[in-house]
């Protein structure tokens, strides 16, 4: 049985990225863990001393706790799966090191939000928490573009530059979430070294037919302006990144104005960490 983690914050973009994950994995067997991360920063000493006791219980405990067995509820009146059962958590902590914290209490397979808040550049295409989990949280995530409706994909991109590592591991992460035998991958290596396309294909071989993927060898063209132009020409319903040590805004976005990517977060994007 696999853990997710399911983050909310209650928000309409976080129940959507619950209801298209419900969906996507509805024939495999998941407990799903509802977390709600509270900002503790939100309450300061005065409020400490002026609120009393069952109104800060109220309001840092048990609303929250209520929130989210309302929502459990809503849940699986909704989609009635006997595949899916749910538990729930509050944490106080900061958000990312809360996160971190139950991915390795839960043994958590992956991590699901949606997009949120606009504040700066980066945050026009991912949101400040997004980016926050893609940076300092070192495990499998899926971001669900905010209004995103279901659909079973059927494209998946998976670009990768000339350090990223496409092994039966990290392609095995991949076909867990969606059934192999429909997709179609598009794996686009952009690189200087010709030696990976030969790894690569032996990796896709193993576990794909030739039917299931194309492949395309890019070298001596700058990552984004790849992703960007193949975006614009194909039709792609879910893509992949592996993100390194290095940030990959920084791979991906180097030198372009970041507004232009906007469609990289117009479908389902699933993280994956060196």
């Amino acid at each position: 049985m696999k853990n997710i983690l399911l983050l909310t914050d209650f928000s309409e973009s976080s129940k959507n990225a619950m209801h298209y994950t419900m969906q996507l994995l509805e024939a495999q067997k998941v407990n799903f863990h509802l977390v709600y991360v509270h900002k503790a920063s939100t309450f300061t000493s005065a409020d400490l001393m002026t609120t009393g006791n069952d109104n800060l219980y109220a309001s840092i405990v048990k609303s929250p706790k209520e929130d989210l067995e309302d929502l459990v509820a809503t849940l699986q009146l909704k989609f009635k799966n006997d595949n899916h059962t749910f538990s729930t958590h509050i944490d106080y902590d900061v958000f990312t090191d809360a996160i971190n914290q139950l991915v390795k209490l839960h043994n958590v397979d992956l991590i699901v939000m949606g997009t949120n808040g606009v504040t700066g550049a980066d945050e026009v295409v991912f949101g400040s928490h997004t980016l926050n989990v893609i940076r300092k949280v070192e495990h499998p995530t899926l971001i669900i573009p905010k209004d995103f409706k279901f659909y079973k994909p059927e494209t998946v991109l998976i670009p990768l530059d000339q350090n990223d590592q496409l092994n039966n591991n990290r392609l095995n992460k991949i076909i867990s979430l969606i059934d192999k035998k429909t997709i179609n991958y598009h794996v686009l290596r952009i690189s200087d070294k010709s030696i990976t396309e030969s790894d690569d294909l032996k990796t896709l071989d193993s576990l794909l037919t030739k039917a299931n993927y194309t492949y395309h060898h890019v070298s001596n063209v700058p990552m984004h302006h790849v992703v960007d132009t193949y975006l614009q020409t194909n039709t792609i319903d879910f893509e992949v990144f592996i993100i390194q040590k290095t940030s990959f805004l920084e791979r991906l976005f180097s030198g372009s104005p970041i507004t232009k990517h906007s469609k990289i977060a117009s479908v389902p994007l699933y993280i994956l960490h060196d």
